[in-house]
């Protein structure tokens, strides 16, 4: 059942048997969503479009004003005219019945007088009337989907459903699979009608609508037929089944993601380290995308901190996954405790920084306008290999810059841009080295405790302006004067020799290794090591 009502549907209506075609034959079919009663030459506040308009014509009796007037109809989609002769119009003018039949613009005349109100009345009894059988017929579908969705074993089913249901063809689009026509041999119909409509040329013969999780696009799902047109109704049976498919598939890939316990086995040996190579090769080889084995790779680590203590990251996983996929990475994903750690084989093999970037600035907008505002991320991402089977050094390496970006979260998010800082961090492991240089810096830190001297800053930045005096007073807000007495202070707590080459780059080492322990509580050596 179409649900619609056309300008053809009324012929056979007690009012209109009468009626005579004046001109636009051809557009008798056109949709009728309203009944308007019109006697002003202006129109454009009251036409939206499709409406079929009444008129006495008591402005028109002007050819011209009568012309302008259809002019206005049409430019506005409206449906079609209805004219009553009498003491206005008695005749529609050739030039308004051609310009009328150029366009398919039916206009009817009533050569004798009949209620426009009753007409209204009963054309709009019949348009609510349909659309109060549309809405319940689309619920009952509603209803039987998603009933379906929770017996069916399989996708398709749910597309088939549709098919029968409407008797269009279907045809399913999904990434990383195979595209599903049902049925299958209408599959060279789509690609007519698709080059089509994205021509705007085959709207009426071809729809689509996009299937979504999580926000993000996952596939299509397109109708389309050789027989008659896609209508209203078939339309909004379309999103409902759409939205059944969507939720059946999140369902599947909620359980996927929480029972791949074989999975998760084989992606921890790979990161630490301990995987069989014949073992992984075989694991790669059996996924979905191709050339795996000639992939870079390398691994990126979410640290989580939230203060609920039930925090559901399911959703979250399936989402970031999307997203890492959408910008052309592979993903194998491992939860630990507080930690998403991501092995990315990177299938475009260019730009690099700059998708990661853009994945994680996604990532963290939808954690912001969604249901993990409270959850709080450090991200950091290892060094890129080139051999799958050297995972593990990746790790290692992000791991690495986990523990710097705790620290400094405003540094970079990528191992190669932070080799200072991974030279600092090794220092902190050698107690040796630290108690070095926090015994050389610690007159200076006890000074500045007991008097806010400001000395430690006051000599990192003195170092960083390559002791140009000017500069550093103008960096720090501060008078030479008082430049001099605070660089007069330090020589006096650690001595003059700190300038001398040998010694000075030790001191930025050891300032920027002891930073850390001004800000936030010393980490001991055994606390930093890998396990």
């Amino acid at each position: 059942m179409s649900y619609s009502l056309c300008i053809q549907d009324l012929f056979d209506k007690r009012h209109f048997r009468k009626a005579e075609v004046i001109a636009g034959s051809n557009g008798v079919m056109n949709i009728i969503k309203w009944v308007h009663i019109l006697e002003s030459k202006e129109i454009s506040t009251f036409i939206k479009g499709s409406e079929l308009i009444l008129t006495t014509g008591i402005q028109l009796i002007q050819e011209d004003d009568f012309f302008d007037f259809v002019k206005q109809l049409i430019k506005k989609k409206a449906a079609g005219l209805c004219i009553e002769y009498g003491d206005h119009i008695r005749s529609v003018p050739k030039k308004v019945i051609e310009y009328a039949d150029q366009h398919q613009f039916p206009i009817l005349a009533f050569h004798e007088i009949v209620p426009f109100i009753e007409i209204t009345q009963e054309i709009h009894s019949i348009l609510i009337n349909q659309q109060y059988e549309m809405i319940k017929r689309l619920e009952n579908y509603s209803q039987e989907i998603n009933k379906l969705t929770l017996k069916v074993t399989h996708y398709e089913h749910i597309l088939m459903r549709l098919n029968k249901y409407l008797n269009v063809n279907v045809a399913f689009f999904m990434k990383g699979q195979q595209p599903l026509f049902i049925p299958q041999e209408k599959q060279h119909i789509y690609k007519d009608l698709n080059k089509k409509y994205e021509k705007n040329e085959g709207s009426m013969f071809f729809s689509k609508c996009e299937v979504n999780i999580l926000e993000e696009r996952y596939g299509e799902v397109c109708i389309f037929t050789e027989k008659g047109t896609i209508n209203e109704f078939e339309l909004l049976v379309l999103d409902r089944t759409v939205t059944a498919l969507s939720q059946y598939l999140l369902r599947n890939l909620y359980i996927e993601e929480k029972q791949n316990v074989h999975y998760r086995a084989i992606v921890e040996s790979w990161l630490d380290g301990t995987i069989d190579h014949t073992v992984l090769t075989n694991f790669l080889q059996e996924q979905r995308f191709t050339n795996l084995l000639n992939s870079s790779y390398f691994v990126l680590i979410d640290k989580l901190k939230s203060s609920k203590i039930d925090f559901d990251l399911n959703y979250y996983k399936l989402y970031t996954r999307g997203i890492f996929e959408q910008n052309g990475f592979v993903v194998f994903l491992l939860e630990e405790k507080q930690k998403l750690v991501y092995v990315l084989a990177d299938l475009y093999g260019q730009d690099v920084k700059h998708r990661i970037i853009d994945c994680i600035e996604k990532i963290r907008s939808f954690r912001k306008s969604n249901n993990y505002m409270d959850l709080h991320v450090t991200t950091a991402v290892g060094q890129v290999t080139t051999d799958y089977k050297l995972v593990h050094q990746s790790y290692e390496t992000a791991q690495d810059t986990l523990l710097v970006r705790s620290n400094s979260p405003q540094l970079s998010y990528f191992y190669e841009d932070l080799y200072i800082h991974h030279l600092v961090l090794h220092m902190q492991r050698k107690k040796a080295l630290m108690d070095l240089a926090k015994n050389y810096l610690k007159p200076l830190y006890e000074y500045d405790a007991k008097n806010n001297g400001n000395l430690i800053t006051t000599l990192q930045v003195y170092l960083q302006c390559n002791c140009l005096k000017k500069e550093t007073a103008k960096k720090l807000f501060i008078v030479r004067q008082t430049l001099y007495h605070r660089l007069s202070k330090i020589e006096d707590l650690i001595g003059n020799d700190y300038m001398l080459p040998p010694k000075r780059l030790a001191v930025e080492l050891m300032l920027l290794a002891t930073q850390y322990e001004y800000d936030y509580p010393f980490i001991d050596s055994e606390e930093l090591s890998i396990t």
